[in-house]
């Protein structure tokens, strides 16, 4: 299960980057943006021009320093790519239900503790969640959920952060923070249909979940005999994954864009104070690594020194297209599949 009904598939034999990057260029394009505003979006034809006007130099501003990360040395890359990332926030705001707060809320809306003494090792590092700003204003509107303030450690968003997963366990021996649910529809005894989620657990893993630790689940209960089950609502027939009615009992924005097969979605354990939607642990995770590159290069060079610079550089590539990615898809109400070789 994908997080937008619809795929829109590219096959290329350019790389990723520049394709993904070509395709941002339609959102810079007045005319095609409007009428996904008003097609994908429901805008009326009245407000859509407005807003896309205010969405197209977002669009350029984010490409432009995307390119330029992808040409700077890979230690300073980061401030222009988070920069870049931050006006892709901004596109699903000005998207979304909250447009006409970006306003008061363009400034990052996270600190960095930059007078903090320097800790053992990427992990302990904090950052600090504010209430307004462009990052808890992403997050509401994407949520629809009032993001609470705390700090957070690199080890609370590492295990998040798309594209990673090898490099942070080779780093650190633990495993991403995302699983596998498989989703059946089976038949009951009085002749209805029931949708039953099982956990696919990891190799070894043996921890026993509740619905409770996957908030893409909807009014979903544990199963009275088997652990790793959650059971939910029943329907007189089988429902196809596209459906109106089956899809209501998933959370789409924490479904992430992994290459799962049908009848599978990825998406992340659930924090106690935090939703994990895909974007959010990349932008948190550049967010602090620009930070890092505009306050404290002798840091900076303690970290490239370490067991956890090739899951930086990793992130460099990988989690910067999967957001490029993710921002297209958003925009277009459309799981972008690109298909190389």
């Amino acid at each position: 299960m994908r997080r937008y009904r619809q795929i829109h598939a590219i096959a290329s034999p350019l790389d990723p980057f520049s394709d993904v990057l070509v395709l941002m260029e339609y959102l810079t394009v007045q005319d095609y943006l409007t009428d996904l505003l008003i097609s994908k979006h429901g805008l009326t034809k009245k407000e859509a021009p407005s807003r896309a006007q205010q969405i197209r130099p977002h669009v350029r501003a984010a490409t432009g320093l995307i390119c330029q990360t992808l040409s700077s040395a890979p230690e300073l890359s980061f401030l222009p790519a988070y920069y870049g990332i931050l006006n892709l926030l901004k596109v699903y705001i000005l998207v979304g239900t909250f447009h006409d707060q970006l306003p008061t809320n363009r400034w990052h809306g996270a600190t960095y503790p930059v007078g903090a003494k320097d800790s053992r090792n990427l992990l302990t590092e904090q950052i600090v969640l504010r209430r307004y700003g462009a990052i808890p204003l992403f997050y509401r509107t994407v949520t629809g959920t009032q993001m609470r303030p705390p700090k957070l450690a690199l080890s609370d968003i590492l295990p998040f952060v798309s594209g990673i997963g090898a490099e942070y366990h080779l780093a650190t021996g633990k495993e991403s923070g995302v699983r596998i649910l498989q989703i059946a529809q089976e038949k009951l005894g009085s002749g209805e249909y029931q949708t039953q989620v099982h956990l696919r657990p990891l190799q070894g893993e043996q921890a026993v979940y509740s619905p409770k630790d996957f908030k893409v689940l909807r009014h979903f209960s544990q199963h009275p005999e088997a652990p790793n089950v959650f059971v939910g609502k029943t329907f007189s027939r089988k429902l196809k994954e596209d459906d109106s009615l089956f899809r209501k009992q998933f959370r789409s924005e924490l479904i992430y864009f992994y290459p799962y097969v049908d009848g599978e979605l990825a998406t992340p354990l659930s924090s106690k104070h935090t939703l994990w939607p895909e974007e959010l642990a990349i932008a948190l995770l550049f967010f602090y690594m620009s930070s890092v590159v505009r306050y404290k290069p002798d840091f900076l060079a303690r970290i490239r020194d370490s067991r956890y610079w090739p899951i930086l550089a990793t992130a460099r590539q990988h989690s910067l297209l999967r957001m490029l990615i993710l921002c297209w898809s958003h925009v277009h109400q459309e799981n972008l599949i690109l298909l190389h070789g």
